[in-house]
């Protein structure tokens, strides 16, 4: 039996045009901290992107309250009132489980090689600056116990875990917790360490070109990954009930895992360089040269799919995360394609690298062109592994049958049947159109 689209999308977790509201204002402090980079506030600051992060953050929680007292959000896990009287012990465990899961991820960090270089440096002085706020995290707890809605959360299985209640923890809340810590301790660091150097990188372009040279191709396309990379972090530390942007559920699949892992270093270090290395001598610049109003154009597309890259990431507000479903998204560049990062940083690698354009001989051609077509496939996997993932909430059936009708992509569906996103009721695997 085939899986029927609603006439509507249903809601989406992040309103996409309340979330540009917060990137203006981060991208401003962002460039505010690039220009400044010599004054002595900037300087003092031990990791500089915390300003423009601490300014979307802040923007970013306040619009989203102000759209639930409205009703335009969906109200988040927490009562406005009192729910029970605040059970202190629940609390030690919540506050023995957050403790003993800090002290695990600082274990791994502390025993594997890849954070012993200076590499990481950005990262460490992230967590310098958000140290004092630990301060705050068992008040949190006590508020929040006589609030939350299901107090018996993730913290609160490990804490019996660690304190040796075994029998009374919930193994697949730890599961998922100790899952979802991997998730955040892998990718966080990666993501501060080069926000702060696209955000080093935009102080560089205004040092040699001033103004105009951020207007330029390549502060435009820095523009597009610091837009990215400013709420990838945000994301990876806002993962509070709170704000409803906790973690629901993490990828079951190794496979899932596996297509992610090998995208992001240090892991894309060795597959890149000794398997999908397919770069050749061509540049997209030096091959345009002769047509430069054609060089304009092709350079102003690289620009828009970049820019569209970031504005996919912008449409998660609080909530992006690799490797996890936090909330469906419905609308902005949700409302053209389920996975529009994937579709324009794919597209974007092959008007960059042009491997289609022979710079030695045909067979080297071809052979480059194939390993960008392998590393598509990988992207493919990632949504198609997501999409299976996803498929478990009935929101994303509901979004995903619509976007087969409705979605900017759904001509290739029809050509292809088996990019058509069939749902589980149909009793075969989700597609990845």
């Amino acid at each position: 039996m085939t899986a029927v689209a609603a006439p509507r999308p249903p809601p989406s977790a992040s309103l996409f045009f309340a979330n540009l509201l917060a990137l203006a204002g981060g991208l401003g402090a962002a460039v505010l901290v690039a220009v400044q980079r010599d004054a002595p506030w900037v300087k003092s600051l031990a990791y500089q992107p915390i300003v423009p992060c601490a300014v979307t953050f802040a923007l970013l929680a306040l619009i989203e309250w102000m759209l639930r007292r409205r009703g335009r959000l969906a109200p988040t896990e927490f009562a406005h009132t009192r729910l029970r009287e605040t059970d202190y012990l629940r609390v030690r465990y919540r506050l023995i489980g957050f403790l003993a899961t800090l002290a695990l991820v600082a274990l791994a960090y502390w025993l594997f090689p890849e954070y012993h270089g200076s590499f990481y440096d950005p990262y460490w002085h992230l967590l310098e600056t958000l140290a004092p706020l630990l301060v705050v995290v068992p008040f949190y707890f006590i508020w929040a116990d006589a609030r939350v809605r299901d107090p018996e959360d993730e913290y609160v299985a490990f804490g019996k875990l660690v304190a040796g209640r075994r029998a009374d923890a919930d193994g697949a809340a730890i599961r998922r917790h100790l899952l979802a810590w991997t998730v955040k301790g892998f990718f966080l660091p990666l993501m501060a360490v080069y926000l702060n150097n696209q955000v080093n990188g935009l102080g560089q372009l205004y040092m040699k070109g001033g103004w105009a040279a951020l207007y330029h191709f390549d502060g435009l396309f820095n523009f597009s990954y610091t837009t990215d990379l400013l709420f990838c972090v945000i994301g990876y530390l806002a993962t509070v009930r709170l704000f409803d942007s906790h973690i629901r559920s993490v990828e079951p699949t190794l496979l899932g895992w596996v297509v992610a892992l090998i995208c992001y270093q240090p892991f894309y270090s060795v597959i890149g360089q000794f398997y999908l290395q397919y770069g050749g001598d061509a540049d997209w610049v030096g091959w345009l040269a002769p047509a430069p109003v054609l060089k304009d154009l092709w350079g102003a597309l690289i620009v828009a799919l970049s820019v569209f890259y970031g504005l996919a990431t912008v449409a998660f507000g609080l909530r992006f995360s690799n490797l996890t479903h936090r909330g469906i998204l419905t609308n902005g560049p949700y409302r053209l394609s389920k996975h529009p990062a994937y579709v324009s940083k794919n597209l974007s690698w092959w008007l960059i690298s042009v491997p289609f354009v022979m710079s030695g001989d045909w067979p080297t051609t071809i052979r480059h062109c194939a390993l960008l077509l392998l590393l598509n496939t990988v992207y493919f996997l990632r949504a198609r592994t997501e999409e299976w993932h996803l498929s478990r909430d009935p929101a994303y059936v509901a979004y995903a049958l619509w976007m087969n009708e409705h979605g900017a992509l759904r001509v290739f569906g029809r050509l292809i049947p088996a990019l058509r996103y069939r749902g589980p009721a149909s009793g075969k695997s989700p597609g990845a159109g």
